[in-house]
């Protein structure tokens, strides 16, 4: 098979060849992605009535036999989408040219890691998210992908902000931290708080007041809610001149981790299987 590249994290786009793939029409090009989304495998029926909102009449089941051979042709393999037992799923080879499936491969290679090792896996994954997934389609499909793959970003930010702070690089672990809420503001009131503390220290106490703020706001407007009483009174603590942060002076920034890559383990996401594939 041609070698292929596909992304879908900020943007859909596959190659094949280094080309732009040529669709014969947008159903073929929604399919592949639709089973980009499921790499489990998803029946006929559920295709079409994912894709399409139609039963499986004759009309839609011709209509169906149309698509998968013409995402198939566009693909470049009559192999690139296999069925077995009732179920249909892009191969492992086409699986493993997408972005998505990097992301994923990198947390794992971090899930199994350590020191350095750990840093670069956990870049290479936050480096893979371009943005949301297929985020200029608005079918119900893409929506529970899109979050999965949302929060296995997140969760990398969070995870190396986490890296940078115990090793004092509190810019770094600001920025992280940041990157996370600023893709999922609704993640738990723990890290607005670690926030707040970590700008007191990169900062001062008037860039960790003014998230707060800004926090108490988003709380206000969007949730109807209040910050809970802890918030508050870390609030009171920074403004008052409190030293928050047990860590001790932050040290220099890094210019950059570089390390080769640890030897696969087992993928945390949807992918995990794929991992082993020869």
């Amino acid at each position: 098979m041609t070698q292929l590249t596909l992304r879908s994290l900020g943007r859909a786009e596959v190659l094949r060849g280094g080309q732009p793939v040529k669709w014969e029409a947008e159903s073929a090009r929604d399919l592949v992605f639709f089973l980009m989304a499921h790499p489990e495998g998803r029946s006929r029926e559920d295709i079409i009535h994912g894709l399409w909102q139609e039963d499986g009449t004759a009309r839609s089941g011709n209509r169906f036999r149309v698509t998968l051979h013409r995402a198939r042709a566009a693909l470049g393999d009559p192999g690139s989408i296999t069925e077995a037992y009732g179920a249909y799923r892009l191969s492992g080879e086409v699986l493993r040219a997408s972005d998505v499936f990097r992301l994923y491969a990198a947390l794992a290679d971090a899930e199994h890691a350590e020191g350095d090792a750990r840093f670069f896996a956990l870049g290479q994954a936050i480096a893979e998210y371009g943005g949301d997934f297929l985020p200029h389609v608005q079918a119900d499909w893409v929506h529970s992908a899109r979050e999965e793959h949302q929060a296995a970003y997140t969760r990398a930010c969070l995870e190396r902000s986490v890296l940078h702070c115990e090793q004092l690089h509190c810019e770094l672990a600001v920025r992280d931290l940041v990157a996370a809420l600023r893709r999922d503001p609704f993640l738990g009131e723990n890290h607005h708080q670690k926030l707040m503390t970590c700008l007191s220290v990169v900062e001062d106490k008037y860039a960790a007041t003014e998230h707060y703020r800004r926090f108490v706001r988003f709380l206000r407007d969007d949730l109807s809610d209040a910050p809970m009483p802890e918030t508050v009174a870390l609030a009171e603590r920074i403004k008052g001149g409190e030293r928050i942060c047990g860590h001790g002076q932050k040290a220099p920034t890094p210019l950059a981790h570089t390390c080769p890559l640890t030897p696969d383990g087992r993928c945390p996401g949807p992918y995990a299987d794929l991992l082993t594939l020869e």
